[in-house]
């Protein structure tokens, strides 16, 4: 009860007060308006748009710039989206290369049962085309087989010697005279006289395509003559392939070899321990073989090696003055064998 008394007495001694009503002007009851008035213009332009667009087609300006969910969600076609027309199903897909899709993959299933009919060397001969393989031509050294390189290097050690005897003069002294496969050469010496000297270096110089002489050293006559060059010389290539000497031939290729010293001044020592290498598919015969023999004697060997069907390479050829005993020669000769 006492509080609502309180309550009584708070709300008589409270005074009166009363807000003014404002009246509301009719220009805010128009902008209200107005808003609603877009909304309903725009829905009737969509609508529009909509009929158009259903029964006329994307026109060609809109084509691919509508984004493909709207088309989707409105149920209309974009040319620019549509795949080519198809004239009939019963023709069938037909591929660029001609034909249909069906007679293709038939082609192609029967080509492969054909294929597993066939045995597996068969499917190898048929699969590989020989020009996929390109053809060596074995031009540098380096890259030829076996059997070249032991024809390259009778014929280099024939030219080689050969070119060393047409252009020394009398007066030149032999000390050292040395040929390496494939082309390479050596010679240490001396000369009678400083014209003789230079007149040997010159001719030396331009049958070679590298020519350099080192230093010599201060106690080394005036007249000395150190040489190393590369022969400005190929020989030809061989015409088809050589086979290799069999395992149960090499004595054979030998006594073929000793036949070419008709007069039996060469006397090579050393052609029974050979040093063998085997690579799998081939073997190595390497012998280091040695005589007194002068040098006409060995440039008519080398020579007549160059010109036989002998397959024996020669891969180094070192001569060396050996004082009253005349001369040293040392060889290395290499036979190639298979079983």
């Amino acid at each position: 009860m006492i509080e609502l008394n309180l309550i009584d007495a708070v709300t008589q001694s409270a005074p009166s007060t009363s807000m003014p009503v404002k009246p509301v002007a009719a220009s805010t009851l128009k902008k209200g308006k107005r808003p609603l008035m877009l909304w309903v213009a725009a829905a009737v332009v969509m609508a529009i748009l909509f009929c158009i667009l259903k029964i006329a087609g994307v026109p060609h300006v809109l084509e691919g710039v509508l984004p493909s969910p709207l088309v989707a969600a409105l149920g209309i076609e974009d040319p620019s989206r549509a795949g080519p027309a198809m004239e009939s199903r019963s023709a069938g897909q037909t591929t660029t290369a001609g034909g249909t899709i069906a007679s293709r993959r038939a082609e192609e299933e029967a080509a492969a049962v054909r294929r597993s009919q066939l045995s597996s060397p068969e499917r190898v001969v048929q699969a590989v085309q020989p020009s996929i393989f390109p053809t060596e031509k074995h031009d540098d050294y380096a890259s030829k087989l076996p059997m070249q390189k032991v024809f390259y290097q009778k014929a280099m050690a024939a030219q080689i010697f050969s070119f060393v005897n047409a252009v020394t003069p009398e007066g030149v002294s032999f000390a050292d005279l040395i040929y390496a496969a494939p082309n390479y050469y050596f010679i240490r010496g001396v000369a009678e006289t400083p014209v003789i000297q230079r007149s040997y270096l010159e001719r030396l110089k331009m049958g070679s395509s590298e020519f350099k002489t080192p230093e010599l050293p201060e106690n080394a006559p005036a007249t000395a003559v150190t040489v190393y060059g590369v022969l400005n010389s190929k020989p030809e290539s061989t015409n088809g392939s050589v086979p290799f000497v069999k395992d149960a031939e090499v004595s054979k290729e030998l006594e073929a070899l000793r036949g070419l010293d008709a007069n039996n001044r060469l006397q090579l020592s050393g052609l029974t321990h050979p040093k063998v290498e085997d690579f799998g598919v081939y073997k190595s015969y390497t012998y280091n073989v040695s005589t007194r023999a002068d040098f006409q004697t060995v440039l008519g060997f080398v020579n007549a090696l160059s010109k036989s069907q002998v397959r024996v390479g020669v891969e180094k050829i070192k001569m060396t003055a050996a004082g009253k005993k005349g001369i040293s020669t040392g060889m290395t000769l290499v036979i190639y064998t298979s079983n």
